[in-house]
């Protein structure tokens, strides 16, 4: 394994990079725009008159007239907004156009800030204008903070430290329902509505991707401020023609999320190019501070008129730079970077004769919207192919390659009605969402995911059985011996099977009348996070993956046999002491410190099968050295 110093070179190469450009006591920095070059918003008086830019086809930049209403102040805390009315390029009809999210206005020359905000069914082209002054303080506090964050980089420390504390239990494998792991819980969009005024949405051009993937993406990023749509990639003639256009102020400027086979991007506009440090928008995009995306040149087919508010609909072209801050004033990036992507593959194939087909895409880091993506990218394969059975099993094996770690593998056989409907793909792929989500935001350590790979085989018909009933051969057991149990199951449509299970009970088993529980794989996983609390709470990454590990592992086609044993223990700030006698296990309980954490353990036996199993039994047998006296007497 490479050591950590170089392990974390390339993750802070870039970040470096730009302390040596900022330096940190420097208050006004020689990449930034000279402030003579924008109005400060108190000079601005209603009446003033100008003009700005942006693209209505194609990349042909084109004017229209704005003139200042007025200024109001403080609209969010240190936030300006300058309302403007504009005129021509047919907004008159059209009204504030989605995708015109950061179009620069000019007055006498100088730049006084980006289009940003609209009101809905707005009878007149009435804009909430970001000044470029704060476009510029805003971005230059999230480089000063990216500054700090790398000269304070630690071995263990990485670009996005842990945002909050998640338990290591995968949605979908430990509990009876899985929830949406790919949920993306609402960021804060500065600038909230003021009598219908909104930031303007930005349009998503998603290629590829199924109708349900885009429903599940409109649920989780219109309260964003995002408005994912059908779109396409721009035909090869034009990324030939406009392989060389450059981004200056006014120009299409696209934001990827995903990119390759399915392409996810966000349309908005440049609003000036300081050297290689691009500013646009005017308004956050997810408001993420510190991001990695990628910054790409785009191309406008057409504006689409709506009576609430008309969108430019527009393709990426070619990636230029990189995305490194979203603010609450707009985006800033830097052109010649190159962003820092996570690689997934997904292999499908439907029906036992259908060909196998790959899927390769490249989708942005960021820790909040990655469960996200991932689900909408691996639903968009499955349904690609065309529609399902109703009733269906799924053989899903999926690898997350890690950084200094093994690698964390499910493979698994999924079936029954949950994974039937229009729900049936996100629960589906909900146990991969969440295993991306708690890697990437625990709260322990950084763990970089190097590449995703998965492969999901599709066959109709249930492959489900349940445990109906079991029998005991002998309910008298000798310690030593083997506890044999028929476990008959019930499949879906089909005739019941017998399955023979066996236990070793150890020779050294104390005498007395125990339970053995024969159940499924989520009744095994429960209770053994109920037997050892201390997985559900690991005290370092090493205690966190081991508990990944063993939702992972276990298979649903096999049949769990548990007996619990007398062994008692106690974990104790995270140590486990397992086997201990009553009164050690009293005097920590008596302790006025951490409370103890009762430990217990399992004689587990695990049985494959051919099926899905679902359902437990319970039942009780006596361990006894005399065991077959008795029987032969009777």
């Amino acid at each position: 394994m490479r050591p950590k110093s170089i392990l974390r070179g390339d993750i802070s190469t870039r970040l470096l990079a730009i302390v040596m450009v900022l330096g940190a006591c420097v208050p006004a920095l020689s990449n930034e725009p000279d402030p003579k070059m924008y109005w400060d918003v108190k000079d601005l008086r209603p009446g003033m008159k100008g003009m700005g830019k942006t693209v209505m086809v194609g990349t042909k930049l084109e004017e229209f007239g704005a003139e200042v209403l007025g200024v109001m102040r403080d609209v969010s805390p240190g936030r300006d907004m300058v309302l403007c009315r504009l005129t021509g390029c047919k907004l008159e009809n059209s009204g504030i156009i989605q995708g015109m999210s950061g179009s620069p206005i000019y007055i006498d020359g100088k730049l006084l800030g980006a289009v940003a905000f609209a009101w809905e069914f707005a009878k007149d082209p009435i804009a909430g204008v970001t000044p470029f002054q704060q476009m510029v303080q805003y971005v230059r506090a999230n480089d000063r903070r990216i500054a700090a964050e790398s000269r304070d980089l630690l071995p263990d420390k990485g670009i996005h430290a842990a945002r909050m504390s998640i338990l290591p239990e995968i949605d979908g494998l430990a509990l009876d329902e899985p929830k949406s792991a790919g949920e993306l819980a609402p960021l804060r969009v500065s600038g909230g509505a003021m009598a219908g005024m909104t930031p303007i949405v930005t349009p998503l051009a998603a290629s590829g991707f199924s109708p349900r993937a885009l429903s599940v993406l409109e649920t989780q990023l219109r309260p964003l401020g995002m408005a994912p749509m059908v779109g396409g990639l721009a035909p090869e003639h034009v990324i030939r023609e406009q392989a060389g256009s450059p981004l200056v102020a006014g120009a299409p400027l696209s934001i990827a999320l995903v990119m390759g086979d399915f392409d996810l991007s966000g349309i908005g506009t440049v609003t000036h190019v300081e050297g290689n440090r691009v500013y646009g928008f005017g308004h956050p995009m997810f408001s993420l501070g510190s991001c990695d995306m990628p910054m790409m040149t785009g191309f406008i087919h057409t504006v689409y008129p709506r009576a609430s508010v008309s969108m430019k609909m527009g393709s990426p072209l070619r990636v230029v730079g990189v995305i490194d801050t979203d603010v609450s004033t707009g985006v800033a990036g830097r052109i010649g970077l190159k962003p820092d992507m996570l690689p997934v593959s997904v292999r499908v194939k439907t029906g036992r004769y259908a060909d196998s087909r790959l899927y390769k895409v490249q989708m942005i880091r960021e820790p909040v919207l990655l469960p996200s993506l991932l689900m909408s990218v691996l639903t968009s394969a499955i349904d690609t192919e065309g529609n399902l059975p109703e009733e269906l099993t799924a053989r899903l094996s999926a690898t997350f390659q890690l950084r200094g770690y093994a690698p964390i593998t499910l493979s698994d056989t999924f079936s029954g009605p949950r994974y039937t409907g229009q729900t049936g793909a996100a629960t589906l792929f909900s146990p991969l969402a969440s295993i991306a989500n708690v890697l990437v935001r625990n709260p322990m350590a950084p763990v970089r995911i190097e590449a995703i790979d998965c492969e999901v085989e599709i066959e109709p018909g249930q492959k489900v059985a349940v445990i109906e009933s079991v029998r005991l051969l002998s309910a008298t057991i000798e310690p030593g011996k083997e506890l044999k149990a028929f476990v008959t199951l019930k499949p879906y449509k089909g005739d019941r099977e017998t399955v023979e299970m066996l236990m070793a009970i150890p020779d050294d088993f104390p005498e007395g009348a125990y339970e053995v529980v024969f159940s499924d794989v989520a009744a095994s996983l429960r209770r053994r996070f109920r037997n050892d609390p201390p997985l559900a709470e690991p005290r370092d990454l090493a205690g966190f993956m081991k508990t990944i590990r063993m939702q992972t592992e276990p298979k649903r086609t096999a049949i769990y046999v548990h007996v619990p044993t007398p062994e008692r223990g106690l974990a104790v700030q995270g140590q486990e002491l397992p086997n201990l006698p009553g009164s050690v296990r009293a005097a920590f309980a008596s302790k006025k410190e951490s409370p103890a954490q009762p430990i217990r353990s399992d004689l587990i036996t695990v049985g494959q099968t051919s099926w899905v199993v679902e359902g437990s039994q319970t039942l009780r047998f006596t361990v006894a050295k005399d065991a077959g006296i008795s029987l032969s007497l009777k």
